[in-house]
């Protein structure tokens, strides 16, 4: 038996991913720990979960809490005095003493936490990286996964994927003074770490060329290329979560044609979403021969609701499985667990990713390159016509055939036990720290 530590960023989007492999090596006998703030334990407890909490002191659960009741200044200030606090808790070694209490075998840490492989390597604790989207490191000729453009082998793509790269350097080169790239070049010097096992070439998060990856998502979904031999791909991730539906949802998912809208986790800390959601509602008002489930978030769906139509149900949280069975096609902003849900349930996408400014653009370029719904830029989005023009080609049935063969694989790597496969030969020293499997 292996004690393994889970260490993810502690937002939803990140930790529901893990969730299955978590119980799928935990049924394996090995010893599971997620390490994250207080507020988790209950969530950790729900789904059976053990954790480790840390930085008690500065995330205490009652202020997660109340992050939700507070207007949008206040949360940011007081998330933005946090933040800088932990950078010092960091920067001081406290890290150091949470993994050397833990005494894992394994660290299965976030690909977008440089903190995790840096204090790592200094303690000698192996480390695999955890991806809960697509890889994000550079590649020749493959654009960023921030990026939506065009994914090709011919000559033009390729020069296009590079210039893409290009913008994303002399935005990180113009940005160097500002709090991230500081914290993490004086996280590299405090602990002494190699360059050569380090690069800002990542299109979110710095990459880690040397540290092998686990990338939580259907090789299927990917433009199809191979991946660096270090990463390894059909990870099984989608956790069911038959949450119970409320009787007045219920009934509205009766209706047909039903077409859901949702922000996904981080609605609260993106307020340019509500953009989407109002043009959603003014479509619902143009379009009474549908029926909408707008999701929003805890400070903008009582007034939502207020101004929805008849054929609208807007709520500030939905059972997502339970919508997607019933629904015809789903409007978002690009989240990956949200695609792989409406994969699962073979619901066609159309997608808003601007919304979202981390992985969204590159994960609705491989929608539109798989056939799987379509992406509207910016300026399509302007308007209302270009929406009610591609959520028809949605019901219309347009993407069924592509999206029922990549719901056939994504449901067959959902019943693999790769993940298990992986951790436990690197466990054993094989294909350590790269190397394919």
């Amino acid at each position: 038996m292996a004690r393994i530590l889970i260490h993810t960023l502690r937002e939803h989007g990140h930790v529901l991913p893990t969730l299955k492999l978590a119980r799928a090596l935990t049924a394996a006998g090995h010893r599971v720990e997620y390490l994250l703030t207080p507020w988790w334990r209950e969530f950790c407890e729900a789904h059976g979960l053990a954790l480790r909490p840390y930085l008690e002191d500065i995330f205490p659960a009652q202020a997660e809490t109340g992050w939700s009741r507070m207007d949008q200044a206040a949360r940011e200030a007081d998330a933005e005095q946090r933040r800088d606090a932990r950078v010092r808790w960091l920067l001081a070694g406290g890290l150091d003493e949470v993994y050397r209490a833990a005494a894992p075998d394994l660290i299965l840490g976030d690909a977008y936490d440089v903190s995790i492989p840096i204090v790592a390597r200094r303690l000698e604790i192996p480390v695999a990286s955890l991806s809960p989207s697509c890889f994000q490191g550079r590649e020749p000729g493959v654009p960023p996964l921030s990026s939506g453009a065009r994914w090709g082998t011919d000559a033009e793509a390729r020069r296009a994927a590079e210039a893409e790269w290009a913008r994303l350097a002399e935005e990180r080169r113009r940005a160097a003074g500002e709090w991230y790239p500081r914290y993490v070049e004086e996280l590299l010097r405090v602990y002494a770490f190699p360059q050569e096992e380090f690069s800002w070439e990542g299109a979110i998060a710095p990459d880690f060329p040397r540290l092998p990856q686990l990338i939580l998502c259907p090789r299927a979904f990917e433009f199809p290329r191979e991946l660096p031999a270090r990463c390894h791909d059909d990870v099984a991730s989608v956790t069911w979560m038959d949450s119970p539906v409320a009787p007045e949802l219920a009934a509205f998912l009766l209706r047909r044609p039903l077409v859901y809208c949702a922000l996904g986790s981080q609605g609260l800390w993106r307020p340019q979403h509500h953009e989407l959601l109002a043009q959603v509602l003014t479509l619902a008002r143009r379009r009474p021969d549908l029926s909408f489930v707008i999701a929003g978030d805890a400070h903008s769906a009582d007034g939502l609701a207020a101004a929805a139509p008849s054929n609208a149900k807007v709520v500030a949280w939905a059972p997502q499985h339970a919508v997607l069975r019933a629904a015809s096609a789903m409007i978002s902003v690009g989240g990956m667990g949200t695609i792989k849900e409406c994969l699962w349930h073979a619901v066609p996408l159309v997608l808003v990713p601007q919304f979202n400014p981390y992985d969204a653009q590159g994960n609705a370029a491989r929608v539109v390159h798989h056939g799987l719904g379509e992406a509207l830029t910016p300026a399509e989005f302007s308007e209302t016509v270009p929406l009610e023009a591609a959520l028809e080609r949605a019901l219309a049935g347009t993407y069924a055939a592509a999206l029922g063969r990549i719901q056939a694989q994504l449901r067959a790597v959902e019943a693999g036990d790769r993940g298990v496969v992986l951790v436990e030969r690197w466990l054993r020293g094989e294909s350590w720290p790269g190397g394919e499997v």
